[in-house]
C-alpha cells in the first residue's frame, strides 16, 4: 500500500504557495509574485500528479467522483486563463481587472474541487493486497 504522505505534501505546499502568491500579487509585491506564482502552478501539476497516484491505491464511490472530477478538471484548466492574464498585465494595465476575474474563478473552482476532494477522501476505502 502506497503513502498518502506525498500527496498531502503536495496539496500542502500549493496551500502555502497559493496564499502567498495571493498575497503577493494584492500587495502588488510583482517580483516575488512572480516567482511564487509559477511555483505555485508547478505544486499544483505535482499536486495533480500525485492524486493520480492516490487513486490507485483506493477506491472511491462513483456519485462522489462524479461531483468531484469536473471541479478538480476546472481548477486544472482554469489556470491557464490565470497565467495568461498575468503576462498579459506584465505589459497592459488595464489587463489587471481581467487577471483578477480569472484569479476569482479559479479560486471557486480550486476551492470547489478542494472541497469535494476530501469529501471524497473521506469517503474512499483504501485497496489491499
Amino acid at each position: 500500500m502506497a503513502s498518502t504522505v506525498p500527496f498531502w505534501l503536495a496539496f500542502g505546499a500549493t496551500v502555502v504557495l497559493l496564499v502567498i502568491t495571493l498575497i503577493t500579487g494584492w500587495q502588488r509585491r510583482r517580483k516575488l509574485h512572480l516567482l511564487v506564482g509559477p511555483l505555485t502552478v508547478v505544486a499544483l501539476t505535482v499536486a495533480i500528479v500525485m492524486t493520480e497516484r492516490l487513486m490507485k491505491n483506493y477506491t472511491f464511490p462513483e456519485a462522489a467522483k462524479v461531483i468531484h472530477l469536473p471541479f478538480a478538471k476546472a481548477g486544472g484548466l482554469l489556470v491557464l486563463p490565470v497565467v495568461v492574464t498575468g503576462v498579459w498585465l506584465m505589459f497592459r494595465e488595464q489587463a489587471r481587472v481581467w487577471h483578477k476575474i480569472a484569479v476569482a474563478v479559479w479560486l471557486l473552482a480550486v476551492l470547489a474541487a478542494t472541497g469535494t476532494g476530501v469529501w471524497m477522501f473521506v469517503q474512499g476505502v483504501a485497496k489491499t493486497a
